[in-house]
C-alpha cells in the first residue's frame, strides 16, 4: 500500500501539486530535480549550469566544460519510489555534446480487480533521454563579454501496467557572461517544442516552462573559501510562478556546503541542505561526491547521493600541461636552459596575425588549439604573441600558454613567470612556480622566497618544495625563518623536509616531534 501510496503521490496528485487543473500536462517526473548538487541549490541553476547536469538544466553551460566528464545520482524519492540520473559531456571543437537518462521507478505491488481479489501485480515507470549541444560565441558589447547557446532534444517513454507512452521535447538554453567579473545570466525554455504523450485514447504535451536566473560568485580563486549565489525564477504555464535561490560555499577547494530553497510544489517544505567533497587530492583523479536532503512531511525524507568524474585534458604540446601533477624532486630534476633560440626564420607576419585574430575572437577550442601551434613555430612574433596571452582573463588560456612557454627553454620567460606568481588564481600561481624550478636564477631565488609570505598554503608549499632544489646557503635562512612564521602543518612539512634536503644536519621539529614528510606536489586535477 505504501508504494501505491508513493506513486499516486507522483503521478495522480501531480496535477493538483504542480499543474493548473487535471490533465493540463505530463511527463511530470520531469519536474523533479536532477543532482545531488543542484538540488541542495533549490534548482536554482539556470545561470550556473557549470558541469554535465547542464543537460537538464540549461545546455548552454555546456560550453563552459574543458575536460570530459561524468555524473550520476541516485534519488531515494519518497516512500518505494527511486530515480536515477546519469549524464556525460564531452567537449568538442567550439562547444560540447551531452548525454542524460532521467530513470523513476516504483517496485511491483498488488493489483486487484473489481471485486477485490488479487490480480497479479502491477509496475510502472517514466524515462527519459536527452541528447544535448552546447556552444559559445565571442561578442563584443559593452555589458556582455560572451553568450553561449545549447538546446536538449529528448525522448520520454512511459509505462503504467501494461499500457505504453512516448513522446519528445525540446530545451533550448542561453547563457550570457557579463562585464562584471563572476556574473552570468542564464534564460531557458523547457518542452518549447513536443508531442503530446497518449495512454490508450487520451494524452497530453509536455509541461512548458520558461526560466530565467543569474548566478555571482565571490572570490571563486581563493584557496581557502569560495562563495556561489544563484536564483532562478520559473514561469511555468501549467501553474504559477515561482522562485528558486542558493548558496554554496567551498572551503580550501574540497569541501562544500549548499543551503537551498524553492516555492515549487507542495511536497517537500522547500528547504533543501546538501554537501560535497572533493576528493582529488585522494584519489589522483578529479572525483566528487554530493549529498543533498530534504524533509518531505508525511512522505518522509528525500536524499540524493551523486558522484562526479572529471577527466584529465590532454596535453597540448610536448611540454606537459600546467595543470597536471608535478613530478616530486627525483623524478624532475633542474636542467640548464638555452640562453636563447636558435636563430630561425621569423614566421610569417599572415600566419601570426591569423593567430593573434583567433585569440581575440575564436572558440575557446580554437585558442587552445591555436597556443599549441605557436608553440611550434619560430620567430619573435609567435614568441611575443605567446608572451601576451600570458595577460588574459581566462585562466584555461594562460596555463595553456604557460605550458607551451615552459617547453621553449627561453630565459625571457623568467621575468613574465615571475609576474604571475602575484595572480589571484592559484592555479596559475603553482603553475609558474613549477615552471620556474628549471631556472637558476637570482630573480626566481628572490620571488620564491617572496612566495613563502604567500595567503595560499599550497604556493606556500610548492615554493618550499622549489626552493630545496636550489641548494643555497640564503634558501636555507630563508626557509628557517619562514619555518618561525608557519601555522599550517603542511607547509611545515614541506619547509622542513626542504632543510633537511639543503642541509641533513637540521633538527627541525613541529610541536616538539620530528616532521618528515614527502615533497608536496603542485598541481593535481
Amino acid at each position: 500500500m505504501a508504494h501505491i501510496f508513493a506513486f499516486l503521490a507522483v503521478t495522480l496528485l501531480s496535477s493538483s501539486i504542480y499543474a493548473s487543473g487535471p490533465g493540463t500536462g505530463s511527463a511530470d517526473f520531469l519536474k523533479i530535480p536532477v543532482g545531488a548538487r543542484e538540488t541542495s541549490l533549490g534548482g536554482a541553476f539556470t545561470a550556473v549550469a557549470d558541469n554535465a547536469n547542464a543537460v537538464y538544466y540549461n545546455p548552454a553551460g555546456l560550453s563552459l566544460l574543458q575536460n570530459p566528464e561524468i555524473s550520476f545520482t541516485n534519488n531515494k524519492y519518497l516512500e518505494g519510489l527511486s530515480q536515477q540520473w546519469l549524464a556525460a559531456a564531452y567537449p568538442y571543437k567550439s562547444g560540447a555534446f551531452g548525454l542524460g537518462v532521467n530513470y523513476l521507478s516504483v517496485p511491483a505491488f498488488g493489483a486487484y480487480d473489481n471485486l477485490n481479489n488479487p490480480a497479479g501485480s502491477v509496475s510502472a515507470y517514466d524515462a527519459a533521454a536527452y541528447l544535448s549541444w552546447g556552444g559559445r560565441l565571442p561578442v563584443d558589447y559593452k555589458f556582455i563579454r560572451s553568450v553561449s547557446y545549447g538546446a536538449s532534444l529528448k525522448y520520454i517513454s512511459e509505462k503504467l501496467d501494461t499500457e505504453h507512452a512516448s513522446g519528445y521535447g525540446l530545451d533550448l538554453g542561453l547563457l550570457a557572461a557579463t562585464s562584471v567579473k563572476n556574473l552570468r545570466f542564464g534564460f531557458g525554455v523547457d518542452n518549447l517544442v513536443s508531442s503530446k504523450i497518449k495512454f490508450i485514447d487520451e494524452g497530453a504535451g509536455l509541461p512548458l516552462k520558461f526560466k530565467a536566473g543569474v548566478s555571482y560568485r565571490l572570490a571563486p580563486d581563493s584557496p581557502v573559501a569560495a562563495i556561489l549565489f544563484s536564483a532562478d525564477y520559473n514561469f511555468p504555464k501549467d501553474g504559477a510562478g515561482y522562485v528558486a535561490a542558493g548558496i554554496e560555499g567551498l572551503l580550501y577547494r574540497a569541501f562544500a556546503v549548499r543551503l537551498g530553497y524553492s516555492s515549487f510544489g507542495d511536497i517537500s517544505n522547500g528547504l533543501n541542505f546538501g554537501l560535497g567533497f572533493d576528493l582529488s587530492r585522494y584519489t589522483g583523479r578529479s572525483i566528487s561526491v554530493d549529498y543533498s536532503f530534504a524533509a518531505a512531511s508525511v512522505f518522509g525524507d528525500i536524499q540524493k547521493l551523486g558522484i562526479t568524474c572529471k577527466f584529465r585534458p590532454r596535453q597540448i604540446s610536448g611540454a606537459a600541461a600546467a595543470r597536471s601533477t608535478v613530478p616530486a624532486r627525483a623524478e624532475a630534476p633542474m636542467r640548464p636552459p638555452r640562453e636563447t633560440h636558435a636563430p630561425a626564420p621569423a614566421a610569417g607576419g599572415g600566419a601570426v596575425s591569423r593567430y593573434a585574430d583567433i585569440l581575440k575572437t575564436g572558440s575557446l577550442y580554437q585558442k587552445r588549439n591555436a597556443l599549441a601551434e605557436l608553440g611550434e613555430q619560430e620567430g619573435e612574433a609567435p614568441f611575443n604573441l605567446l608572451l601576451s596571452v600570458l595577460k588574459n582573463d581566462d585562466p584555461v588560456l594562460v596555463l595553456d600558454a604557460v605550458s607551451v612557454l615552459s617547453g621553449l627553454d627561453d630565459l625571457r620567460v623568467i621575468d613574465p613567470f615571475i609576474e604571475l606568481l602575484k595572480a589571484e588564481n592559484a592555479d596559475i600561481q603553482l603553475a609558474a612556480i613549477s615552471r620556474l624550478a628549471r631556472y637558476k636564477d637570482e630573480r626566481v631565488l628572490q620571488a620564491l622566497e617572496g612566495c613563502l609570505g604567500d595567503k595560499s598554503p599550497e604556493v606556500r608549499s610548492r615554493a618550499a618544495v622549489i626552493l630545496g632544489d636550489f641548494g643555497d646557503a640564503r634558501a636555507v635562512e630563508s626557509l628557517k625563518a619562514a619555518l618561525k612564521k608557519e601555522e599550517a602543518s603542511e607547509v611545515k612539512n614541506a619547509l622542513i623536509s626542504s632543510l633537511k634536503e639543503l642541509d641533513p644536519g637540521f633538527q627541525g621539529t613541529n610541536n616538539s616531534n620530528p616532521v618528515i614528510s614527502p615533497p608536496v606536489n603542485g598541481l593535481s586535477q
